[in-house]
């Protein structure tokens, strides 16, 4: 399969190197200065080529709409045309950012909408499908997890089904367990997870730079329910 990833950042790059070594064809973008990406071009070989938003965009079979949050629409702007009747996946969360580089949760807009609701307003002919929002890059890796006890799902949310099935394979592809989460308008409940991982990273962790720790797992009792009576 060929994957347009917009854009190449830290998420996209992990994605990349996974997609990759699981056989599919990359174009990678940069919403920015694109020559930061010749190392992990060079490290992935013939497997990923360069390419430019609206490239990647036109050349993908799926796109991985990697974005950061303030800059939506301009990339939107470059890319819409080109993604019409894709498949989407969006893997941001509603972040404020103050003129220090500090982010906080919208949680006015988090109230109402989603990031992937808002994007697929935007892009009503494109095939939107919310994923990847709830790890930080670093533990987007399927090495990270590999003596832990438990493999971190991957959740999704999309109103096309045969969208959330493609999504499925790609978050099997990089190496995580994919968990479905049902109709895009979830995506709301995923965000405010990611608001909920924060407190518990501040909380249980004592400190917010724990977070690129964690990760969410979906875990089915074995062997299974203990039923009793209940009690009058």
């Amino acid at each position: 399969m060929k994957i347009g990833i917009l854009n190449t950042g830290n998420l996209g790059s992990r994605l990349a190197r996974a997609w990759a070594h699981a056989g599919h064809d990359l174009i990678l973008a940069k919403d920015g200065e694109d020559r930061k990406l010749a190392p992990l071009l060079f490290e992935l070989g013939d497997r990923a080529r360069l390419g430019s938003i609206r490239e990647a965009a036109e050349a993908g079979d799926v796109v991985l709409f990697s974005v950061y949050w303030p800059r939506m629409d301009a990339v939107v702007g470059e890319a819409r045309e080109a993604l019409h009747g894709k498949v989407v996946i969006e893997t941001m969360n509603p972040l404020n950012v103050d003129a220090d580089f500090r982010h906080t949760h919208d949680l006015a807009f988090m109230q109402e909408s989603s990031t992937a609701e808002a994007l697929q307003q935007r892009m009503p002919e494109a095939r939107v499908v919310k994923a990847f929002n709830l790890m930080a890059a670093p533990v987007l890796e399927a090495a990270a997890w590999a003596t832990s006890p438990s493999r971190p799902g991957i959740f999704y949310a999309s109103d096309d089904a045969a969208a959330g099935r493609l999504t499925r394979g790609l978050i099997e592809d990089a190496g995580f367990g994919a968990v479905n989460a049902g109709p895009l308008k979830s995506a709301r409940q995923l965000e405010q997870l990611g608001v909920l991982l924060h407190h518990v990273a501040d909380n249980e962790y004592r400190g917010d730079a724990d977070l690129v720790r964690l990760a969410l797992s979906v875990v089915e009792a074995s062997p299974g329910p203990i039923m009793r009576e209940r009690a009058a």
